[in-house]
């Protein structure tokens, strides 16, 4: 019996540490998503603040914040899918960095400009469609 309620306990121990190391991993990787997004969402937020009453902008920006915690947790499933936590680890300790945190910040602007270089691109292999059609 003594066996039994020791072997019970292993594995309860062994479950908790299991537990706990995947909710370390959630909270690294929602960490790493709110670093590397917060500032990516900046230009979209700015960008639907026109639409709204220039009266009601505040609170609007301040209720699309209020979702982010929601989306980092989405994102953060999906990192968790295509990253270790050691990766992870690693990532935080990137982002750490003052190069890090200028790439963090710059995330927005370089997205931005980013899509604009690819709708430059687009418009020549548009252009190379038709050349072979």
């Amino acid at each position: 019996m003594k066996k039994m309620i020791v072997m019970v306990a292993f594995v309860l121990i062994g479950a908790m540490a299991t537990a706990q190391e995947k909710d370390a991993f959630t909270k690294d990787t929602e960490k790493l998503v709110q670093i590397v997004s917060e500032h990516a969402f900046e230009p979209i937020v700015s960008q639907f603040s026109t639409m709204v009453n220039p009266e009601k902008k505040e609170d609007f920006v301040k209720d699309v914040k209020d979702t982010y915690p929601e989306l980092y947790e989405s994102i953060a499933k999906i990192y968790k899918e295509e990253f270790t936590h050691d990766e992870i680890k690693d990532m935080l300790t990137f982002y750490a960095t003052p190069t890090g945190k200028k790439l963090a910040e710059k995330t927005g602007v370089l997205s931005q400009k980013g899509m604009t270089a690819g709708q430059s691109w687009g418009m020549k292999i548009q252009g190379l469609v038709q050349k072979y059609q």
